[in-house]
């Protein structure tokens, strides 16, 4: 265990200074540079727990004046996590049994001090992984509330425009609506319209069909345009009315539906052409501050990170609807950094907004966790939304020590991976686990791979294999396509231009590639 750099600082409740001098010499004699304040009363060990600044408490169980289990619960009341271990000449297995339940950390009997500095490096560990995972646990709550509160500005970003926004899917049927608009000027309830047709709020058959030929039956990326149409309210009032139709486009600019920007003009049907211009201006404004707001979490890294004998590279090719890949790194230290490649089941919004909450996540509890720990947090942290979005991820996450150059990793349902030596021989990785999202009893298992100069590690998505599936495109077959590429870069562009960049794409395309240099 790696020891403290400053010296250990004890408490030692025993009222036999014979045997206290024995615990300090076992403690000194093993090479552990120590501190030890002595205390038989009750008053004492109360004034000594007051001023703190111990790193331990060792307790004899039974004292003419005072006894352990007391000194147990007054530290466990004030100092729940400082490791307290008693040492005492006789400890029945009831009583042994009994301290360990009430918060002991551990106990040595007098008679085999032999044990004692195990027993106390036990306890010091211990300690700091209950403050590390409390640390944690702390980390997670930050980071579920900031996705929480970005949720919430969303939906207040949303509902507080004023001009009735629709979004549609290419069936014109409604999925979102911002609710306080909708009432003011159609007089309907959310719940009313969504899933209906959008014609529920035209005035006549001819202006839906219309619009629908020429914007919205169009699957393919078209201009906006602004029309004036006659509408009805909920209580069958007609009105004239300003649509602005629009496609609605991920944040590569694919199609994945149809908006529509409602807008009621009967009052200022005769404005100056100026104004009306103005207000085309603030709308578009308006509709790219909630796109600003849907995408903020989703970016991909743009920068490579410079590790020290290796090189990096990945690409993404989404499909047409908005994405559920991803790929991420961060950076814990100089000679420590964390890859990741994940897979939403699914496609379009609902895909691309878990995708972003899974990478928050692995975000809060990545830097200071090895990698299966780090899923575990992760999975606990998401198995709501997971469950309640009857989704799930699979995700191959890792730590490379460039130090080692040792790979620290965990598959969760990818296997999409492999490892080509220098010689030209591949590795599969294992051991493989479930999904996240999946339920089951079993816990995430780490391995471990080596990576000399000239070794290349390959992370890839489903979407890789799915975009050519004649070719075959095993392990294997992927690795031979490395062979003569000088870095990572072309590696993973060689990868890429395999499938040929299919149009439909069928789904999404991700290559990660880490080479040893």
């Amino acid at each position: 265990m790696p020891m403290k750099q400053e010296r250990l600082r004890i408490l030692h409740l025993e009222d036999d200074p014979m045997d206290a001098e024995l615990v300090l010499l076992t403690l000194t004699s093993e090479g552990l540079d120590c501190e030890v304040e002595v205390v038989s009363r009750r008053d004492e060990f109360s004034v000594a727990l007051e001023r703190g600044g111990m790193d331990l408490i060792l307790a004899d169980f039974a004292l003419p004046a005072f006894d352990g289990m007391t000194a147990l619960a007054m530290v466990r009341q004030k100092l729940p996590d400082l490791p307290f271990v008693f040492v005492s000449g006789k400890l029945g297995e009831e009583a042994a049994i009994e301290s360990l339940k009430s918060g002991a950390t551990d106990y040595v009997l007098k008679s085999r001090l032999s044990r004692l500095v195990p027993a106390v490096q036990r306890a010091l560990t211990e300690a700091q992984e209950r403050a590390k995972q409390r640390q944690t646990e702390r980390d997670l709550e930050v980071a579920h509330a900031e996705i929480e509160k970005r949720a919430e500005d969303y939906r207040n970003l949303f509902n507080s425009i004023r001009d009735v926004i629709v979004v549609a899917d290419h069936n014109r049927t409604i999925l979102h609506v911002n609710q306080p608009a909708l009432h003011d000027i159609f007089g309907y309830d959310s719940a009313e319209v969504i899933g209906m047709s959008s014609g529920i709020l035209y005035a006549n058959a001819e202006d839906y069909d219309r619009t629908g030929k020429e914007v919205f039956d169009v699957k393919a990326r078209v201009k906006g345009k602004l029309v004036e149409l006659h509408f009805r309210r909920k209580s069958g009032e007609v009105f004239i009315g300003e649509l602005y139709a629009m496609k609605r486009l991920d944040r590569f600019g694919n199609v994945t539906g149809n908006i529509s920007i409602f807008r009621d003009i009967s009052e200022r049907k005769k404005a100056e052409a100026d104004l009306r211009e103005s207000e085309l201006r603030r709308m578009q404004l308006q509709l790219e501050l909630v796109y600003a707001a849907e995408i903020q979490a989703k970016l991909l890294p743009r920068v490579y990170p410079q590790i020290a004998g290796f090189d990096v590279a990945a690409r993404c090719l989404p499909a047409k609807q908005v994405g559920g890949d991803f790929y991420d790194w961060q950076q814990v230290s100089p000679t420590l950094i964390n890859l990741t490649l994940g897979d939403v089941m699914g496609k379009g919004m609902a895909a691309a907004m878990l995708m972003a909450t899974v990478r928050a996540a692995l975000h809060a509890v990545t830097l200071y966790n090895q990698p299966a720990q780090a899923v575990h947090l992760a999975e606990k942290a998401l198995n709501e939304d997971l469950e309640n979005s009857e989704s799930f991820v699979t995700l191959f996450h890792a730590q490379l020590d460039s130090t080692t150059r040792t790979v620290s990793f965990v598959d969760c349902g990818h296997g999409y991976v492999f490892v080509r030596r220098h010689s030209g021989s591949v590795e599969t990785l294992n051991p493989r686990g479930l999904p996240l999202g999946v339920q089951g009893d079993e816990v995430y298992q780490e391995g471990t791979v080596r990576l000399a100069k000239g070794d290349v590690m390959v992370l890839y998505s489903d979407g890789l294999v799915d975009a050519k599936p004649e070719l075959e495109l095993t392990h294997e077959a992927l690795a031979r396509q490395l062979a003569g590429k000088k870095n990572a870069q072309d590696m993973a562009d060689a990868l890429i231009a395999l499938t040929g960049k299919p149009d439909p794409q069928p789904d999404d395309i991700t290559v990660l590639v880490l080479r040893g240099v």
